[in-house]
């Protein structure tokens, strides 16, 4: 933790730089003095950047959507496969999302935060957005007395559940600016500073994600049983409940994008997602990432109605959207560090959709970042419905909505969807009416739709519900997926007299170091 807030002070430089005015040079003054305007675009940027790696990737493979593809590396993915987890496995989940963060928490620290109150806003609700998933894989963390940079290098680890209700207690300040706030010239967000919705002509949009992520914070805590916790998550959605705001526009149902001005002139200037993702750089160049990835044998079956798998009969034609067709079909590969006799690479379904697309192709190095899915958002609601049935109904309608605008998403067409809802309607595991527990229809929705892009979203609600079926990689050495991450080498260097003892059984059975809402 040292060397990270040692670094987060110097972060904001690295982005500005690249993404804002050349000529304002943000090594000249303190951090905390560079007004919000010129920081906010950076922080935008940095923070969704820093969210398109592990977190992305590994969910991905543990929701059993993709594989390694064995037949062009020597066995890709062998610690996720087997699920050997120590302080070094995916360290820049934990590394990046505090270094990013910390350009939001320069804005809210800094000396323009009075003067600019909705930027404030903003850096908190996005704040918000990306640390909780810090408490989500990792549990407990440093959180109030994190980003000080020099004046505290070894931060002590807060409860995660302290964590969650302060970032919630955020957004409500977030909201609170944004509906109080005068906008005139000096309290403005100007759309250039904003490269998510545009600036304050758009300030209703803020307030929406603000609910949104609040929403999807007090849905993870719906199984929490401390009694400080179960009241202030009651407390909140009667908040939720009682907004001022007309239900129909108080969450998001769109896709919520990011695209700060992204271009090919450079690898560093692609849609970082698709420079990780993306089958190729701005040279043409093979992406290792993208060779490295392949569609699993697990969920090639479930897009095919194999009748081996709970879709049995019915085709997602949002499959081979996803991943490229081979004879008109998905071809998959077991996790595993084996290969399949006889096999090529070119025998299974890669990456597919704007991911095969060219470095400068307005839709594939050039695209839009995505915050939320408008797909999300509706599955969002419709989960409320289930969960929270005294505050939230409709739980068909935003599921089957949801849906919709995963097929929209996907290229695909309204007649198409409504086809598909069709065909799921009498099965027991995808149909709303049909299924026993709705949680296991939404959780195979959730895996279809937001594979690929947001699949942490899946993977964390599979983790506590235990839905969508999700089988073990060949070579697992444990009996499930964990509940939690050992946190990374640099807490234990660093932050030695603070981080936790985590060991590798603590992450596979629930116990104190679990995250509160799973234990």
């Amino acid at each position: 933790m040292k060397k990270i807030f040692l670094i987060a002070g110097a972060v904001f430089s690295i982005y500005s730089c690249s993404r804002l005015d050349d000529n304002i040079s943000p090594n000249a003054v303190p951090d905390g003095n560079v007004p919000a305007r010129q920081k906010l675009a950076a922080a935008e940027t940095s923070t969704f950047d820093a969210q398109t790696g592990d977190l992305i990737e590994l969910s991905n493979f543990w929701m059993n959507t993709t594989a390694g593809n064995n037949y062009q590396w020597a066995n890709v993915y062998p610690n996720e496969s087997s699920l050997n987890l120590n302080s070094a496995f995916r360290n820049q989940l934990w590394n990046n999302t505090y270094l990013s963060v910390a350009n939001l928490q320069a804005i809210i620290d800094g000396s323009s935060a009075k003067s600019l109150p909705l930027h404030v806003a903003i850096a908190k609700i996005l704040k918000a957005n990306y640390l909780h998933y810090i408490v989500d894989f990792y549990s407990d963390a440093p959180y109030f007395d994190a980003f000080k940079q020099q004046s505290n290098l070894a931060p002590k680890y807060d409860k995660g559940e302290a964590i969650y209700m302060d970032l919630i207690k955020g957004v409500n300040e977030a909201i609170d600016a944004i509906d109080n706030t005068p906008i005139n010239s000096d309290t403005q967000v100007k759309a250039s500073e904003d490269v998510i919705f545009g600036g304050s002509s758009q300030i209703a949009k803020w307030r929406q994600f603000a609910n949104s992520i609040k929403l999807r914070m007090l849905l993870r805590m719906s199984n929490a049983t401390d009694g400080a916790v179960k009241s202030f998550v009651t407390s909140e959605l009667a908040k939720l409940n009682n907004d001022k705001v007309p239900f129909a526009t108080r969450f998001v149902t769109y896709n919520v994008t990011i695209n700060p001005g992204y271009n090919a002139g450079s690898n560093q200037g692609l849609n970082p997602f698709f420079r990780r993702y993306g089958a190729v750089d701005v040279s043409g160049t093979d992406n290792d990432t993208y060779t490295q990835i392949r569609v699993s044998e697990h969920y090639a079956k479930l897009i095919n109605g194999d009748a081996s798998k709970p879709t049995a009969g019915i085709v997602d034609p949002r499959g081979v959207k996803q991943f490229i067709a081979i004879d008109g079909e998905l071809v998959g590969t077991p996790q595993g560090n084996g290969k399949i006799a006889g096999a090529s690479q070119d025998d299974f379904s890669a990456l597919g959709g704007n991911l095969n697309k060219s470095a400068s192709n307005t839709l594939g190095g050039l695209d839009n970042g995505y915050l939320m899915l408008a797909s999300e958002g509706n599955f969002l609601l419709a989960e409320a419905a289930i969960v929270y049935p005294q505050y939230f109904s409709n739980g068909k309608i935003y599921f089957e909505q949801g849906i919709r605008d995963s097929f929209t998403f996907w290229g695909l067409t309204s007649a198409q969807a409504a086809t598909y809802i069709t065909a799921i309607t009498g099965n027991t595991h995808l149909g709303w009416d049909a299924a026993g527990n709705k949680l296991e229809p939404l959780q195979y929705q959730r895996l279809f739709a937001l594979a690929n892009y947001r699949p942490m979203e899946t993977y964390l609600n599979y983790i506590k519900t235990g839905f969508p079926e999700t089988p073990l990689a060949s070579n697992a050495q444990q009996p499930r997926k964990p509940y939690r991450l050992i946190y990374p080498v640099s807490e234990y260097t660093g932050n030695s007299s603070n981080v936790p003892n985590i060991s590798a059984a603590d992450c596979f059975t629930k116990n104190q170091t679990t995250p509160f809402w799973l234990r």
